[in-house]
């Protein structure tokens, strides 16, 4: 099973296909949708693991994390170069002055490798543009070590060494600086002598001529040059190598999403057909064949014998009923269900517990937000909008009644007529009761499931709204902000890792988008929208570039502290105010 939709139980109002002409009730919905609890090995797991490692994101985090490496590297040979200079600076004859400079700058040297060490340990602190004073100190100190040592000594191709160290990192004007002063405190160095415009104070020098030292110091700068350009050069090289690797795996994670939704679809259609029930009566209704099944029960189509039409209704199924937790479960659904009142939750009709408990629900005719993203890549901005209005509406009404719905995503939400409505409170709770039904489980479908519900955690309204905010990802970026090929990798990286920036994927969007996504799928409850209508609202603003400043700024925080995985392309600031293309 895909980890799109870790379905245990298939239970909630679904179109069905179309009927033939001579039904006088036209085409008939299905009733389906899924209640997925994870094992709780895997809950354990995942809870014991949160923080405990890290894991690579994104081809351009490889990168990063590949540059974090080589600079820890890059400080163990920095103080054996630097300690080995200021050994030989006090043990060798030189130039006093030229002595006081080397060991001066050695002592620049242990201090700026020490905080480039100390930068190296976290990845966000290694990001701050201050960082890269740690590679410059190193750079000037070694240009310290040229007028002790002499421009004709070996000291120079020391400095070849922090040029291709830099040239091969993110910044680029890091890595020119770095080349700009190295190179140039040797050339300026170097014609001071070459032109006896001071006394040469190096401990090797040479008895040569004007020209050849010209053309040795020539060769110097052209080694350096070649040092820069060939890191330079490796540093793009592998820009574009890891840009066609992005857009390879954002092609399968694309096919991948497709392939889990119509597997499910799949699975759905072949669940229809006779029940042990059908033909039977309960309450007055007379059911029909199963129009979905699951782990817990079945749904049957039904006529009202009061002449109020189709409906659908839900019961346990023979082996659940000889499960006090299911059963139990599927009380709670009933009462849950109940208590909302809103058009964009399933209606209920009728509740009961005898002779079987059941739910009596209403017909609904359309299509789920699962089937409606098969047919289409991505939904428009005025669709996503009225989706996300909708839904954030009837999560507004469950949290006003205590109920969070822990398993919002595309087979749960039902276009009925021209109105979004949510399916299967299944495996809902009051937000001030424990869960003791499914303590020790993670639940919920982890592509859409907020960090805090994947480890396990306490679970709140900030969790249904995280699940509405990856609904509207997978709307407007064509796959979930997190998917796997098992339930315990997804878990794991929607957990340890970030998602994709939804420009990244789909450039069509405006940059607003990111910003209020960002705060939308904040790792942490506390950053995110208060509310549905705020987050519904919000996505509105950025889709047609009306987010407010205060949003903006507060969207720009989180990404800075990385909400997105780092990627080949960073959408240009200017496009936040600029029209949509």
């Amino acid at each position: 099973m895909g980890t799109e939709d870790v379905a245990t139980e298939i239970l909630d109002p679904r179109s069905l296909p179309p009927t033939p002409p001579s039904d006088p009730h036209g085409p008939a919905p299905s009733q389906r949708g899924s209640n997925p609890t994870i094992d709780p090995v895997v809950s354990a797991r995942m809870r014991s693991s949160v923080g405990s490692s890290s894991t690579v994101g994104s081809p351009m985090e490889a990168l990063e994390r590949d540059e974090i490496m080589r600079t820890r590297k890059f400080c163990v040979i920095a103080v054996v170069v630097a300690t080995a200079g200021a050994v030989a600076a006090m043990l060798l004859p030189g130039d006093p002055t030229a002595t006081a400079i080397v060991l001066s700058g050695v002592g620049m040297a242990y201090v700026a490798i020490a905080f480039l060490w100390w930068r190296a340990r976290d990845p966000m602190q290694f990001r701050r543009p201050s960082t890269g004073l740690g590679w410059f100190v190193p750079a000037v100190a070694v240009t310290t070590c040229i007028p002790f040592f002499g421009v004709y000594s070996p000291a120079p191709m020391v400095l070849v060494l922090g040029v291709y160290f830099t040239g091969l990192g993110k910044s680029s004007r890091l890595a020119y600086a770095v080349y700009l002063v190295c190179a140039g405190v040797q050339l300026v160095t170097a014609l001071l002598v070459i032109l006896r415009l001071t006394h040469d104070t190096g401990i090797i020098t040479v008895g040569l001529t004007t020209r050849n030292e010209i053309i040795i110091q020539a060769l110097v700068q052209f080694v350096m040059l070649a040092t820069f350009v060939t890191a330079r050069m490796s540093r793009r090289t592998a820009l574009v190598a890891v840009g066609e690797l992005e857009r390879a795996v954002r092609i399968a994670a694309h096919r991948e999403a497709l392939l889990l939704e119509a597997r499910e679809e799949l699975e759905r259609a072949l669940a229809s057909g006779k029940g042990r029930f059908t033909g039977q009566t309960l309450s007055g209704y007379e059911l029909g064949s199963v129009i979905g099944r699951g782990a817990m029960g079945e749904v049957y189509e039904a006529q009202d014998p009061r002449g109020g039409g189709s409906v659908a209704i839900k019961l346990l199924s023979q082996a659940s009923l000889g499960n006090p937790q299911h059963v139990m479960r599927f009380l709670r659904e009933l009462r849950t269900v109940a208590g909302i009142i809103s058009p964009h939750v399933v209606r209920v009709i009728e509740v009961g517990e005898k002779p079987v408990p059941y739910l009596v629900m209403e017909r609904l005719e359309g299509m789920t937000l699962g089937e409606l993203l098969k047919g289409k890549r991505f939904m428009s901005a005025g669709e996503v909008g009225d989706l996300v209005l909708q839904i954030g509406a009837g999560i507004t009404a469950a949290a006003a009644c205590g109920v969070v719905h822990r398993d919002l995503k595309p087979q749960n939400l039902f276009l009925h007529r021209g109105e979004w409505k949510i399916l299967d409170f299944g495996v809902a709770r009051a937000m001030d009761q424990g869960d003791t039904l499914t303590s020790g489980h993670v639940v919920g479908t982890p592509s859409y499931m907020a960090p805090e519900q994947a480890a396990g955690g306490q679970v709140d309204h900030c969790t249904d709204l995280y699940a509405l905010a990856a609904i509207a990802y997978r709307c407007l970026t064509g796959q979930p902000p997190y998917v796997g090929g098992e339930i315990a990798e997804t878990l794991y990286r929607v957990v340890h890792t970030r998602p994709k920036r939804p420009t990244e994927i789909a450039p069509h969007l405006r940059v607003d988008v990111d910003l209020v996504l960002a705060i939308g799928l904040a790792r942490r409850p506390g950053e995110r929208f208060s509310a549905a209508i705020d987050f519904a609202g919000a996505l509105v603003d950025a889709l047609d570039g009306r987010l407010s400043p205060e949003l903006r700024t507060r969207g720009e925080h989180l990404i800075r502290g990385g909400a997105w995985t780092q990627s080949m392309v960073r959408p240009s600031t200017a496009r936040i105010r600029g029209p949509a293309h």
